[in-house]
């Protein structure tokens, strides 16, 4: 065909494109409009009104019947014929288009005096007024004593430059191929179709019904399906549902070809999943084109899916790198957020916990670093596991100190309770901890757990450079205090944390604190347990106190932030066991301070302990010390057993 012959043929299917869009679109609002006047209330009403849509429908009806009879008229050698048609079409179409308005005016006012003239039908009145002037505008442009075509003075440039357009295009893209699977009942389609694909370098596969064809897509998932819509043993229209369903074969590309040329059934084919739907006898050239479009989308499909796959990937591989240094709730909240980086924070109620591994720094000046490392290998590894599964994030590990948080950035209601619940599974996993050292011949240890509630400052904390997510405040500093007096196996909680909590909380002794740097006194207590919903409870510290035949000579020295404070003085421990001691000290202690002992000949055995209160029952002088840990008490045991009988 000659570019001549394309560029008339574009224009005169332009020419009735203007009149048949109106048209149809008339016919539409006629559609919407029965629905929605089906849809009133009033019942009564909508069968009254019924007979006006109806002249409408049938008014529409004639027009485009006329608009036919006047395109083709057009399109006729006789122009003589046309101008003597011309003037009838035209009158006939103003009647059908009054008709139209007409009867839709009546409507309107109908609704009006009811008081249920809604929006959708008012707009729906308004657009078939306004589409029956279009028409009607275009009816009048239509010259009788012409070539019977609506005069327009760019449409023959504007269809010009599309021609000129589309030849600058490549008229023979590279063929883009893929695994195509042919489903037809019938052998002669099906053997010419594979033909034909085979030829342009396709790799094709056949089957001759609808169960085969999903069998065969089992064994190898296609690039591309043409299917047939009817099939005997299973139809096409239950191949695309059952394909649908499956997760493996929803984002097959499918076409349908039939021979069945029917408007609802295209509709459910194309809702069911199906990209195209292509009626027989197929045009090759578009049958073409149209499989290298659908190979095209499902090769970008694919594409993107293999770059969502790496994506997920390097997310998951980020977040375990990171989650290592950072917990898992600031890593998902630092890579999920777009403001995850921002610097800046918020006051938020938080319940801190604080650990410390009693006498590890000790601990560590007797063991190699790789010792080292494996001993806080194990016990935190332990320690990780539970806060997280608590609910808590990890904020900081430092050396063998945990400070971990209940309430950010996850928030629970229950925060106060999950930390002591937490703080007691901890303090019972440190038997599991010590066995496990003890298999790889390193020493035992224990930990003392400081737990406080309060409103902090939470948020990413520092610059663009370096910044941490950290809580700050007061509070943050109290729980430290807290757990600087606590002792091995011991879980101290502030009254802020308590009241928090509530009835359920379980303690043993409570006492009155002054801390440095905190201006009031602050009561701490004793966690021995908690109820319900986690009812977990710490055994009972039931001090294994053996008096010793002599007391055993020490010097004392007071701890202040863990520096020597003062001169030493003397004392005697009276009874020892594997983590308490009875001392005697003619000097006044306070409760819970931090003493060094040194013992021994030449005072070369040097021990850490806490005083824990009084032992009045005991006599004057006399108080219930906890020692660092168990390393300590043997030390000890080890001067009375090589100690001379005195």
């Amino acid at each position: 065909m000659s570019d001549q012959e394309r560029l008339r043929q574009a224009r005169e299917r332009r020419i009735r494109e203007r009149f048949e869009a109106p048209a149809q679109a008339l016919e539409g609002y006629a559609s919407l409009l029965a629905e929605q006047l089906a849809a009133l209330v009033d019942q009564d009403l909508a069968a009254s009104l019924s007979s006006d849509h109806d002249r409408i429908a049938m008014a529409i009806a004639q027009l485009k019947d006329l608009v036919d009879e006047a395109l083709n008229a057009a399109q006729g050698d006789d122009a003589g014929e046309l101008a003597r048609q011309s003037q009838r079409i035209r009158h006939d179409m103003r009647n059908a288009l009054g008709a139209v308005t007409g009867y839709a005016e009546l409507i309107s006012e109908a609704l009006e005096d009811e008081e249920c003239l809604d929006e959708p039908v008012a707009a729906c009145l308004v657009r078939l007024q306004r589409e029956s002037e279009t028409l009607l505008a275009t009816v009048d442009q239509l010259d009788p004593g012409g070539d019977g075509q609506v005069p327009d003075a760019g449409e023959e440039a504007e269809l010009e430059a599309i021609f000129e357009s589309l030849g600058r295009a490549d008229p023979r893209p590279d063929e883009i191929l893929g695994r195509i699977l042919v489903v037809d009942d019938n052998e002669s389609n099906r053997s010419l179709l594979v033909h034909q694909l085979a030829s342009q370098g396709h790799d094709t596969l056949a089957a001759a019904s609808g169960r085969q064809a999903l069998a065969m897509m089992e064994e190898a998932v296609p690039d591309l399906v043409l299917l047939d819509l009817m099939m005997p043993d299973m139809n096409g229209f239950e191949v695309l549902k059952t394909m649908h369903d499956r997760d493996e074969l929803r984002n097959v590309p499918v076409i349908v070809i039939t021979g069945l040329h029917d408007q609802q059934g295209v509709v459910r084919c194309i809702e069911a999943g199906a990209q195209d739907y292509l009626v027989k006898p197929l045009n090759p050239i578009i049958l073409r084109a149209r499989i290298r479009a659908c190979l095209e989308r499902k090769a970008w499909r694919d594409r993107e899916q293999s770059y969502q796959r790496e994506l997920e990937r390097s997310y998951e591989f980020i977040r375990k790198v990171f989650g290592r240094y950072l917990s898992d709730d600031v890593v998902r909240q630092i890579l999920d957020r777009k403001d995850g980086l921002k610097l800046g924070g918020g006051l938020q109620k938080v319940t801190i916990m604080m650990t410390d591994l009693r006498g590890f720094t000790e601990l560590s000046q007797k063991l190699s670093p790789v010792e080292v490392v494996s001993l806080l290998n194990l016990y935190l590894e332990a320690m990780s596991e539970i806060i997280v599964r608590y609910g808590g994030t990890i904020d900081e590990i430092i050396g063998d100190a945990i400070l971990a948080l209940f309430g950010a950035p996850l928030v629970h209601d229950d925060d106060a309770g999950r930390a002591v619940a937490c703080a007691i599974e901890m303090q019972q996993a440190m038997a599991q901890v010590n066995a496990d050292a003890a298999a790889r011949g390193l020493p035992a240890v224990e930990m003392g757990i400081g737990i406080n509630t309060g409103e902090v400052v939470v948020g990413n904390i520092g610059s663009e450079i370096r910044s941490k997510f950290a809580v700050v405040g007061h509070h943050v500093n109290l729980t430290g205090r807290i757990e600087s007096f606590t002792v091995g196996g011991q879980i101290l909680v502030s009254e802020f944390t308590a009241a928090d909590i509530g009835d359920g909380l379980e303690c043993g002794r409570s006492f009155e604190v002054d801390a440095k740097g905190i201006k009031q006194s602050v009561t701490l207590h004793e966690v021995t347990g908690i109820g319900e919903p986690w009812s977990v409870r710490l055994e009972a510290d039931q001090p294994d106190l053996a008096e010793l035949p002599l007391p055993l000579p020490v010097r004392l020295t007071e701890l202040t932030d863990k520096k020597l404070d003062g001169a030493e003085f003397p004392g005697q421990v009276e009874a020892l066991g594997s983590r308490h001691a009875i001392l005697h000290c003619p000097d006044s202690l306070e409760p819970m301070v931090n003493l060094r002992l040194r013992a021994g000949p030449d005072a070369g055995v040097e021990i850490y302990c806490k005083v824990i209160e009084p032992c009045a029952r005991r006599g004057p002088g006399r108080y219930h010390i906890g020692l660092t840990s168990v390393a300590a008490s043997t030390c000890l045991f080890e001067l009375v057993d090589k100690a001379p009988n005195r």
